[in-house]
């Protein structure tokens, strides 16, 4: 009798997670939808309106201010998820001390910023306020955090999904009156305030914690340990998405550039869509406590990665037609970016690998050899590009496909090597 009410437990347990999952994929995936559908349309106004070689810019900039800003935040919104999942002790004031560490790092990156961008020939006003915005996300997500360690990802996919059609209007407005690009920015960081505000103030008073607190510098000291350990592998995952950007920017200017950095980021912005299916898991891998739970999870998440192998096959059938729509959409000076992106996007499965993998490490705390790999990867890109940049014919793309396989290969050892 106690086996059975036993079992019946853990069958209603079942199936609530997979309610639970099956309605957190539905609005994560509508949300994700939406930021594809809006960043697609922005970026084909921001290109069509202000040209190639800005919009090369404008994308180098930004790829450059989400590598800094991600060691910046110190990942503290996935801290914050973590620790308010696994209910810790330092969790209940976790919120005001999270904004004070994003802020201060803020105020030191922005300085250390100007040397950088001089070395890496970037625009320093965009790339400042990219970074400024980045942080404020980061300052949304930890609020939203609170709803996500409950496996609610609804309340912030709704949020998140308001938030992109505001800006995408906002932003529409922007560049359809020609004003200058960076105040696109602005509207930007503006919106992100803002929506800081919103989800900060929807959490119950009774768990928001205190603001000032006898215990703050301890809780400050554990979250930047946290931080420090959690930012290995988000950093990780943003060289692997944001590396070839930049690299471009060295090695590639002007009109090209903005091709490039164009067919690059229909790249990026169909990966977060999958992407965002995978992230939903991290709360339960975090819990996992056994290797069978662990292996059921990498498991579901094959699926996506076969998946994802459909869709540069079914572009690169498609790629005539796609010209002709970019020709149509953004003017004759993208007439290329149909031909690249039919290269770049066999990029798909080995960066949705390389992200399972990376969750997977974080989740069960191996960031540090998973970050020691990456990095060895970084500086291989590195010389990837140099070496091919010189062949000269259709270097950009085979640079981008061979980074991304040796990026897929190295996580691929290091969790294994470090899981067993």
């Amino acid at each position: 009798m106690v086996l059975s009410k036993s079992c019946s437990l853990a069958f209603n347990e079942s199936c609530k997670l997979i309610k639970n999952w099956k309605k957190n994929t539905v609005y994560i995936s509508l949300m994700q939808l939406t930021i594809l559908i809006v960043n697609f349309l922005l970026i084909t106004i921001i290109s069509r309106q202000y040209g190639a070689g800005i919009y090369g810019e404008y994308a180098s900039s930004k790829s450059l201010s989400v590598l800094i800003g991600t060691a910046t935040v110190l990942s503290l919104a996935l801290v914050t998820t973590k620790a308010r999942a696994s209910n810790v002790s330092f969790s209940k004031n976790i919120f005001f001390n999270s904004y004070y560490l994003v802020i201060r790092n803020l105020i030191g990156a922005i300085v250390l910023l100007v040397p950088l961008v001089i070395v890496l020939g970037r625009d320093y006003t965009m790339t400042s306020l990219f970074l400024i915005g980045f942080v404020f996300n980061e300052m949304v997500h930890i609020a939203l955090a609170y709803y996500q360690a409950q496996g609610n990802f609804v309340i912030s996919s709704k949020q998140i999904l308001i938030r992109t059609i505001l800006y995408g209007l906002g932003a529409w407005f922007i560049a359809a009156n020609a004003y200058p690009i960076e105040f696109i920015i602005v509207y930007q960081v503006l919106i992100l305030f803002v929506f800081f505000l919103v989800a900060h103030y929807s959490i119950p008073n009774e768990d928001i914690g205190q603001r000032i607190s006898d215990s703050n510098k301890d809780t400050r000291d554990k979250l930047t340990k946290s931080g420090k350990k959690m930012v290995l592998t988000t950093f990780s995952s943003a060289l692997i998405s944001e590396l070839d950007i930049v690299l471009l920017g060295l090695f590639y200017s002007g009109s090209l550039l903005g091709v490039l950095a164009w067919s690059r980021r229909i790249l990026e912005i169909i990966f977060q869509l999958l992407a965002a299916s995978l992230d939903i898991l991290f709360p339960e891998l975090s819990r996992a406590k056994d290797k069978k739970k662990v292996a059921d999870i990498r498991q579901r998440l094959r699926k996506v990665f076969l998946f994802s192998f459909s869709i540069p096959v079914v572009f690169f059938l498609l790629k005539d037609t796609a010209k002709s729509i970019f020709v149509s959409l953004l003017g004759n000076e993208f007439g290329d970016v149909s031909e690249y992106t039919a290269l770049i996007l066999f990029c798909l499965p080995l960066m949705v690998w390389s992200r399972i993998n990376i969750i997977f490490s974080r989740a069960l705390s191996f960031e540090v050899n998973l970050t020691k790999t990456i990095s060895i990867g970084a500086i291989l890109s590195y010389i990837i590009y140099y070496l091919i940049h010189s062949l000269g014919y259709n270097s950009a793309p085979l640079s981008i496909i061979a980074s991304q396989i040796f990026f897929a290969l190295l996580t691929t050892y290091s969790f294994r090597k470090s899981y067993g």
